[in-house]
């Protein structure tokens, strides 16, 4: 017998109030909670949160992609940084641009369906201009080595 019990959450002018809400029924961004098992007294756990709210879930889709764009920002920085280390550059551009791929698959196959024409348009020009950046990078890299390749033949000669 499953007795899970479904809450509701609304502020209205001066009540706080918690009401019995069916949100199975509904169409809104569901997201797991961070916090699996909460050992404070009195505390609730969650396991799931609904948002229904649209304003609300764009700014929170919003907030999720720029921080994923900023991650993978760090990592291309990371990988420019360090090129000159005893690491494979090209094996870490390649890393790089997997996981734009990865995250251009994600925000489609998570988010599409809350974002507006206008998001999808911008997120996939960012999309673009990271992947660009990183083939341009893999390209420069690769005319190096054969720049390099090139004169030792020479100089072997």
């Amino acid at each position: 017998m499953n007795n899970q019990l479904h809450y509701l959450i609304v502020k209205e002018k001066n009540k706080k109030t918690i009401h019995y809400f069916e949100y199975n029924n509904l169409d809104g961004f569901n997201m797991v909670s961070k916090s699996k098992n909460i050992k404070l007294k009195d505390a609730i756990n969650v396991n799931k949160i609904v948002i229904i709210n649209q304003s609300f879930i764009e700014k929170l889709i919003n907030k999720k992609i720029n921080g994923k764009i900023k991650k993978l920002i760090d990592l291309l920085n990371d990988i420019y940084n360090n090129e000159d280390s005893s690491e494979d550059p090209a094996g870490s551009l390649m890393q790089a641009l997997n996981e734009v791929e990865k995250f251009k698959r994600e925000m489609i196959n998570k988010y599409m369906d809350y974002m507006t024409k206008e998001q999808l348009k911008l997120l996939d020009k960012k999309i673009e201009i990271l992947e660009q950046e990183v083939t341009l990078k893999a390209y420069y890299l690769n005319e190096e080595s054969t720049k390099e390749k090139s004169n030792e033949e020479i100089k072997s000669r």
